[in-house]
């Protein structure tokens, strides 16, 4: 699950950055640095703290370019409205259950 997660708000996959501050197993935190959005490449780094890993992605990657214009995406964000306006069906619902189950079990 993540935990916190920064964006350089560039939608193209050519300059797309994402970096995300996760909770791993053991009380280990990982930090997921990903070029290129979701089919691009990524590295991981492990910390032994929440603090040490936040602390390592604002000083060497948010602080690196102050002006690419990094962002923290928050839970909180307003959802963006279906483009059919329909109501969620039965399917989606049970989709959307499956989905929420196979992130709990991957952890």
């Amino acid at each position: 699950m993540n935990e916190r997660q920064w964006w350089n708000g560039r939608w193209s996959r050519l300059v797309r950055r994402d970096v995300f501050v996760r909770n791993a197993a053991g009380g280990r935190w990982q930090v997921e640095l990903r070029r290129g959005g979701p089919d691009g490449r990524l590295r991981v780094r492990s910390f032994d703290s929440e603090r040490d890993a936040v602390g390592w992605v604002e000083s060497a990657v948010l602080a690196d370019d102050p002006e690419a214009g990094w962002r923290e995406m928050r839970d909180e964000a307003p959802r963006l409205p279906s483009v059919r306006g329909r109501k969620m069906g039965r399917s989606d619902s049970r989709r959307r259950e499956k989905v929420a189950r196979d992130l709990d079990q991957a952890g």
